[in-house]
């Protein structure tokens, strides 16, 4: 009967141990995800669970619109959203002109790219014409009249 009594105790505390080593914590992960899905606003920067850094321009039931650059947005899921940055989480400072030219680039070089000839407009239709079956025999190792001795 003590050798009864000893196995439940076992159990009883594996369970205990079970519960707050992994049940309570997941919990707690959900609630504040949760509260911080529910306090998102039009304009929050955040981090998706993909990693992309991104800005909320909509917010649905379900759904948020997500600018993830100027003029570029994507929807997901409002559970895709892990996490509201700070001013301090941003690594880089994004500006709006298109002409924002970095130190380290020669802007007349720039200049000079921009009208630099693609390699796409020389290509006419007729490089992707159909290529023409051969006409020789001799050298086609299915065709059996080919493979005879001469």
């Amino acid at each position: 009967m003590g050798d009864m009594g000893s196995t439940v105790l076992m159990l009883v505390l594996m369970g205990a141990a079970f519960y707050f080593l992994l049940i309570r914590p997941q919990q707690k992960r959900a609630k504040q995800q949760t509260e911080m899905t529910n306090s998102l606003a039009p304009g929050a920067r955040v981090m998706l669970s993909s990693g992309v850094f991104g800005t909320v321009r909509h917010l649905g039931e379900r759904q948020a619109i997500i600018e993830i650059a100027p003029g570029i947005e994507m929807t997901v899921v409002k559970q895709a959203i892990v996490k509201t940055l700070t001013p301090e989480d941003d690594e880089f400072e994004y500006a709006d002109d298109d002409d924002v030219v970095s130190d380290d680039v020669d802007p007349d070089q720039v200049a000079d790219d921009e009208f630099a000839a693609s390699p796409f407009d020389t290509i006419e239709p007729s490089d992707f014409a159909e290529p023409k079956p051969s006409t020789s025999s001799d050298d086609d190792p299915s065709n059996p009249s080919s493979n005879t001795q001469k």
